[in-house]
């Protein structure tokens, strides 16, 4: 896994290698080794829960719910190495990570989560291939659950250019009743102004 810097190659092998560790973080059963100071600059969750007045900050041990043993992989690699891609050997939904980024306070892991999103997840939006609208319609239906604006209107937009062959599709049919509304408005607005 690429990291964004020489620094971030450091402090990635220095959890790799469990250097001096002073948490130690359970999930699953399974232990990660990890260190306070670079939890809290990393993560404003993590700044909160062992530098706050949540009963986690004065423990050596927590445990996490809600997350997968892969998952936290990936968020460690992301809080220690700024990791620009996800790691090949652990198989994590993209979708899954956003939300997962989005609440551990790790915006940068969020931009990471999105670019590979459009990449694998949606291809870059490119022509649609029968059958095959459906990541793109989950993609926009949580990019619009978590605010990431960017990511919903090029959803929105590639919506829009291809509305006959979404519209038939099982996976909008099941999109909550706003967003149907929001494509049709979409639609609406995009054919008025090319009158």
């Amino acid at each position: 896994v690429e990291t964004a810097s020489v620094l971030g190659e450091d402090l990635l092998m220095l959890y790799k290698k469990r250097r001096c560790p002073d948490i130690n973080i359970c999930i699953e059963g399974k232990d990660f080794q990890a260190h306070r100071a670079i939890l809290c600059a990393r993560s404003s969750y993590f700044a909160a829960m062992l530098s706050g007045s949540w009963a986690e900050s004065s423990q050596e041990h927590i445990t996490l719910q809600g997350i997968s043993h892969a998952e936290m992989n990936v968020v460690l690699h992301f809080i220690y190495g700024a990791i620009l891609d996800f790691p090949e050997e652990v198989d994590v939904g993209y979708i899954r990570m956003l939300g997962i980024a989005d609440m551990y306070g790790l915006d940068g892991l969020k931009e990471v989560a999105i670019y590979i999103l459009k990449r694998d997840y949606c291809h870059f939006f490119q022509k649609p291939v029968p059958g095959k609208q459906q990541p793109v319609l989950e993609c926009m239906a949580i990019a619009h659950s978590l605010g990431v604006e960017n990511l919903y209107d090029a959803c929105m937009k590639w919506v829009g250019k291809h509305f006959a062959r979404c519209f038939s599709e099982k996976s909008f049919a099941n999109l909550p009743t706003e967003l149907q509304n929001n494509c049709l408005v979409m639609l609406i607005n995009s054919l008025v102004s090319s009158v």
